[in-house]
């Protein structure tokens, strides 16, 4: 029993919905986006860009400019905006 508790649960997790968009630093000039990367689902998005556009005009930015993406851990990327 213990060990079809593993492979189901695991089965399961992989219709966990990805994540929303997190800003993880905001400095005026640039934003960083994270996301959850479990099976590709933190890639760069117009989620992720719609994001860094909604927090640099916060900021009296009118655009937000991809500049780079970085794993921060196993499961989570971030992204960086430039905003101009």
């Amino acid at each position: 029993m213990r060990n079809l508790a593993f492979p189901a649960l695991l089965t399961l997790s992989a219709c966990v919905p990805a994540g929303e968009p997190l800003v993880s630093d905001y400095n005026g000039d640039s934003v960083k986006i994270a996301m959850t990367n479990w099976a590709g689902e933190g890639v760069r998005s117009d989620i992720t860009d719609a994001e860094a556009l909604r927090i640099c005009n916060k900021g009296g930015k009118r655009t937000a400019e991809y500049a780079s993406s970085r794993m921060v851990n196993d499961y989570q990327l971030e992204h960086l905006y430039l905003c101009l």
